[in-house]
């Protein structure tokens, strides 16, 4: 052999090598790509779940409610008449 087809061959070699590197790139990149929209699609899911959580939440600490469930489980009564405020005055 002589030195040009070794440095033709060593060339072709290294193409070879660039071009199933850039590959091996594209795979693993389209690979991340499919991994943040799966992850994209939890978060927003989550972020959902969250808001309902908070919707119930807040619906379950209503004034209107909490009077309710005092009202029909407690036996407590709403008073009339605002409350008389009592203050001591200090020595």
């Amino acid at each position: 052999m002589n030195r040009r087809t070794v440095v033709v061959a060593f060339g072709a070699l290294g193409l070879v090598a660039l071009i199933l590197w850039q590959v091996s790139n594209v795979v693993r990149i389209n690979q991340l790509l499919v991994t943040v929209e799966r992850k994209q699609h939890t978060l927003d899911s989550l972020q959902w779940l969250s808001r309902q959580e908070r919707i119930a939440i807040a619906q379950l600490e209503s004034a209107e409610r909490i009077r309710r469930i005092a009202r029909e489980r407690l036996g407590l009564i709403e008073p009339t008449q605002p409350p008389i405020v009592v203050r001591m005055q200090s020595p």
